[in-house]
């Protein structure tokens, strides 16, 4: 449980954005996966620091992926009854890894310097560039053919995007693929309305909705399930990639919302917050040095998560594993028995728990003194949960 989890783009244009789930996913996941562009991956360095993304980098706890290209839809003939679509994927001339991020390293480091070169190795080191393949096109194309499939999508897209705008009952949003492999598209989306609703939200000089626009976000969601698929990971993606992709991989959504679903019942039960974690980083509480230092006291926690089942309840595993006193059950006396569960019932919780702390007040003989050391330094989940956890929810 909670192995691996890919935080994808939603949109191509602006990317990942919500650090605050990034944080939680460092801290509960064992591996975080992260799919980057010129545009995100500077937010990443800026908001988290090059220092803190090296280090979680380093323990293998953050993988960061490096898009050197762009699926996008190219239109002819634009809005006139000619009007076709293709899907393409576009690289600038020169584009890729060490040359987009250039000039955010000299803003770092100071133009043409051995820091400036140094700093460019090593992130060369940890980042996987990689390009969006033909193939991704191809699967979107053949897809086209599922009218509810792809209707479906549109329709959560623009309840998204333009929630004002009332949509046509049924709404038609039918693609053909032409004799030359180019979309037509047949529809009965008033964009004028749409565009009403959606730029309240989003600048005019930003975008606006159009069939190439909606046909793009299909894109986008199908580009990042291929590559959590190839990941073998958790998908995390925005309200509506999160619509495309449930329509078309049912499956691969619902486990990640059981996990999530999981883990935002076991947050509100140990620390009284869904999203404490998250809420902690988004409001600036606390920063992504921080972070770093909670993902390396949370080590043993995430590997006690790893080995519970899929179907395990986290709360209830929890408590198990907690309440489970197996030196006590050892001793060979019914009141040594019984002092020593009382005395890590007063332990328990804390990081390191000496027994000369609770002998006196117990009365436990010496012959017993190492039987409870050993049993109150084993190690159980609530000291992280209690301890570390607690502390950064709570404090900032």
């Amino acid at each position: 449980m909670f192995e691996s989890i890919c935080l994808a783009q939603d949109d191509f244009l602006t990317g990942w954005t919500d650090f605050g789930r990034l944080a939680e996913a460092l801290v509960f996941y064992q591996k975080v996966h992260i799919i980057t562009n010129g545009i995100t991956f500077p937010s990443l360095i800026r908001v988290c620091g090059s220092d803190v993304v090296l280090e979680l980098c380093r323990i293998g706890n953050l993988h960061i992926h490096y898009a050197e290209n762009t699926p996008a839809v190219g239109t002819h003939n634009i809005s006139t009854s000619a009007e076709r679509h293709g899907l393409v994927c576009v690289k600038a001339e020169n584009q890729n890894f060490q040359n987009d991020t250039l000039k955010l390293f000299e803003e770092y480091c100071g133009p043409s310097g051995k820091g400036l070169n140094r700093t460019l190795r090593t992130f060369s080191k940890v980042v996987k560039p990689f390009e969006y393949q033909r193939s991704m096109l191809d699967h979107v194309q053949s897809d086209v053919g599922d009218t509810a499939y792809i209707r479906a999508c549109i329709r959560g897209i623009l309840a998204s995007l333009a929630p004002e705008y009332k949509q046509p009952s049924p709404l038609i949003f039918d693609v053909f693929v032409e004799a030359d492999a180019r979309l037509r598209i047949e529809t009965n989306i008033d964009f004028v309305a749409a565009n009403a609703s959606y730029h309240k939200c989003v600048s005019p000089q930003h975008s606006s909705l159009s069939n190439a626009y909606l046909m793009a976000r299909v894109l986008t969601a199908r580009g990042s399930l291929e590559i959590a698929s190839r990941l073998s990971s958790d998908l995390l993606l925005g309200p509506m990639g999160q619509v495309i992709a449930a329509n078309k991989i049912g499956s691969l959504l619902q486990l990640r919302d059981r996990h999530q679903e999981n883990l935002d019942r076991f947050t509100e039960f140990v620390v009284d917050g869904s999203r404490a974690i998250s809420e902690a980083v988004n409001s600036r509480r606390h920063g992504f040095d921080e972070v770093l230092k909670l993902v390396l006291e949370a080590q043993k926690f995430k590997e006690w998560l790893r080995k519970q089942d899929e179907s395990a309840d986290l709360c209830a595993e929890y408590c198990r594993e907690v309440s489970r006193v197996d030196w006590a059950d050892r001793l060979p006396h019914k009141s040594a028995r019984w002092l020593l569960i009382n005395a890590f019932s007063l332990a328990v919780g804390m990081p390191a728990s000496p027994a000369v702390a609770v002998v006196a007040g117990l009365g436990i003989s010496a012959a017993d003194t190492f039987l409870l050391d050993k049993l109150l330094k084993g190690w159980k989940p609530n000291q992280f949960v209690e301890g570390p956890l607690k502390k950064f929810i709570q404090e900032g």
